[in-house]
């Protein structure tokens, strides 16, 4: 009955109580004054004091009730709100017995609650159904950009990339996120094709501009597209569009070279011929001598132009063939276009190499020779398989039945290949990709063999996530790459070069040197596999045996290797733009800045020490070597990778990318921030000098 009464004639009851207490008690204190002392002035002194003791201790009673069952169920009412409003626990209801002489507050409470809950749970409905149906238009732009063949890159507005796919990586040594366009292509061309872009749009025309550069080493031309972005939600930039034009110059100026030299070739002997066909007409009646000179010259002339003739078709042959569209394939794609041509007529053994080939003229001349083999009926049970032989892939197609005898095989191949190949015959198709078709005869059961390159099942390699092949907040980024105030820029905004070095020992000035070193950039705070330098150094002077049983590498694995002078440069540029971070990072800088080490180019670029900031953000006496750190934030380094260059940088990347949110939470957020209290840590820099 109690908990069923309003709050406000709660409160009242309260206070009455408090009030008719204290007449009460007072009413007491007189009557025991009065049995005491009489009519006495004590006696009015005594019951005034018990009044009053007795009145504060109702009060005190009656303030404890008020705090046990209004004050604090109200608050942690409140709190149980706040913190519902915060955070998403659920549906889980509030516990109203702390509240239960709080009337309908609780039931409000409560009810307010799960309609919060409620209201969430649709929300997050909504957000669920929404981002399904972003993630499905993601993955189908991923797969679109990633998959096509032409390169794809996505610049912003000062030409620094933030989207590439894996064919323009194809295209582009050292392409990577936040990178400028000028680092990788010659600039000019694409410079005058954005300038052309803005006349356009100035006009108010739309679409995009052609351009042909090279890569900047030179060893490829290449046919771009350039195009602006549009449109109010969209990043502003330019998508690039690249294909590979070398093949197509070289092929067109090969033939060019080709016929040039045909025309000079036969020039000389049909002038010759000429000639002497000319003498012996005009003069008949030459001397035997003299007639029979003229006639071996015409032999010679014949035979020059001959050869000529012979060698001009091998080339033409070799250059046609060059031509052709040669992809790498799964065998097993192979046999699925075949059969798809052929139906139930063949039967196909499953296998995971590769070849590379021209596929619909392969699969083509298959279906055809399948075709020829049942004509008559007596052949049955045909099947194709693939064999790997060293380098080649050996198509074998069998069947039950009598043999086929070469002439026969000979004819079949006489036949077109297909509608689209025009008269080009089976043949011409082995022809150009320098193989040919034979009958076995070394088994009972009939076969045909026909051997194409193998390749290599890149696919096989489990791909890159996607996720590391663009960043769409460079947009955010100053056109020059590093920030104007460099030092004051977040960490989670700069691009960093995590790097590692093997060396021949431990003091570049006892004349040690690098024989490994390799790096992986971390863009916008996240580490970027698909963006590493990795490479053996020649260090000219052999390698100890003591450093061998550390980092695994002997004097015959760096024989060929380039020398640090080729290879600093390589490196350098792989820096452009970035901070310099390394676990123990003065050694690694000694070696890359001893004047006798062989390196051609200046690393001024700011350098972090994953040490020193391990040393921040945990305890100075803990254990800051790379292991003890990767133990710390659960980052497992492979046995095999260990002591490598590439698998060091690759860990201390990923140790770094999880320090710097530690660091952040700590106080330090910029790049001046990081080197202030790096160099604070003044017993581990002292332990680094080198």
């Amino acid at each position: 009955m109690p908990e069923q009464l309003d709050l406000r004639l709660r409160i009242a009851l309260f206070f009455a109580a408090l009030g008719s207490g204290g007449i009460a008690l007072l009413g007491l204190g007189l009557w025991f004054s009065a049995q005491r002392f009489g009519p006495s002035i004590e006696g009015y002194w005594v019951a005034g004091i018990v009044g009053g003791l007795g009145f504060c201790g109702l009060c005190a009673w009656v303030g404890l009730l008020f705090d046990e069952n209004v004050a604090r169920p109200i608050l942690a009412l409140a709190a149980d709100l706040s913190a519902r409003a915060a955070a998403d626990i659920g549906g889980r209801a509030i516990d109203e017995a702390p509240a239960r002489y709080l009337g309908a507050l609780a039931p409000a409470a409560n009810a307010i609650n799960l309609a919060l809950s409620d209201a969430r749970a649709a929300q997050a409905k909504a957000i669920a159904a929404q981002t399904r149906q972003l993630q499905r238009e993601k993955h189908l732009f991923e797969a679109l950009v990633r998959d096509l063949t032409e390169g794809v890159i996505l610049s912003t507005p000062g030409l620094r990339v933030m989207l590439f796919n894996r064919a323009a990586s194809g295209l582009l040594t050292g392409l990577g996120l936040d990178r400028p366009l000028s680092a990788l292509v010659r600039p000019d061309p694409l410079q005058q094709a954005l300038d052309r872009l803005k006349l356009r749009h100035a006009r108010g025309e739309t679409g995009s501009e052609t351009f042909l550069t090279t890569s900047t080493d030179g060893s490829r031309f290449l046919l771009g597209h350039i195009s602006a972005i549009h449109g109010p939600d969209l990043p502003e930039g330019h998508v690039i569009i690249l294909q590979d034009a070398t093949s197509d110059l070289r092929a067109h100026a090969d033939h060019d070279a080709l016929f040039g030299a045909l025309m000079e070739g036969i020039r000389r002997p049909a002038s010759a011929i000429g000639a002497t066909l000319e003498v012996l007409r005009t003069v008949p009646d030459l001397d035997p001598e003299t007639h029979s000179t003229f006639t071996e010259s015409q032999s010679e002339e014949l035979e020059r132009l001959t050869t000529c003739l012979r060698e001009t078709e091998a080339q033409y042959e070799a250059l046609s063939a060059r031509a052709w569209p040669m992809v790498d394939l799964a065998a097993s794609d192979l046999f699925d276009a075949v059969q798809a041509r052929a139906g139930t007529a063949v039967t196909t053994e499953p296998g995971d190499d590769w070849l590379r080939c021209d596929p619909f003229a392969v699969a083509a001349l298959l279906s055809n020779l399948i075709a020829h083999l049942r004509t008559d009926g007596d052949r049955t049970n045909l099947s194709l398989k693939a064999d790997l032989r060293d380098r080649e892939l050996w198509i074998r197609l069998g069947w039950d039945g009598p043999h086929v005898l070469d002439g026969t095989l000979q004819n079949f191949l006489t036949t077109p290949l297909a509608e689209g190949y025009g008269r080009t015959s089976g043949k011409d198709a082995l022809s150009a990709h320098r193989t040919d078709v034979w009958a076995a005869t070394d088994t009972d059961r009939p076969h045909l063999i026909m051997p194409l390159p193998a390749a290599i099942a890149v696919t096989r390699q489990p791909p890159a996530p996607w996720s590391h092949f663009y960043e769409l907040d460079l947009m955010d980024r100053p056109a020059s790459g590093f920030a104007e105030d460099l030092a004051q820029t977040p960490l989670d905004r700069l691009t960093f070069v995590v790097f590692d070095t093997e060396t021949t020992g431990l003091s570049p000035r006892d004349g040690d040197r690098i024989v490994q070193i390799a790096g992986v950039r971390i863009v916008n705070g996240r580490v970027r596999p698909a963006e590493v330098f990795d490479t053996l150094v020649n260090p000219n002077r052999p390698i100890p045996p003591q450093s061998s049983l550390v980092h695994r590498i002997t004097d015959d694995m760096v024989a060929q290797a380039d020398p640090m002078g080729n290879v600093s440069t390589r490196f350098h540029t792989f820096c452009q733009d970035a901070v310099l971070v390394a676990h123990n990072a003065p050694f690694d800088m000694a070696f890359l800045s001893h004047p006798e080490s062989g390196v051609v180019e200046n690393f001024d670029h700011p350098v972090l020490c994953t040490v020193l900031l391990s040393a921040v953000v945990f305890d100075a006496s803990a254990d800051h070597s790379l292991d003890g750190l990767c133990a710390r934030l659960g980052i497992s380094i492979p046995e095999t990778a260990r002591h490598s260059a590439l698998g060091d940088a690759m860990a201390t990347a990923e140790a770094f990318a999880l320090l710097i949110a530690m660091l952040k939470e700590a106080g330090v957020v910029t790049l001046q921030d990081a080197i202030e209290a790096a160099h604070r840590q003044t017993r581990l820099r002292r332990a680094q000098s080198y």
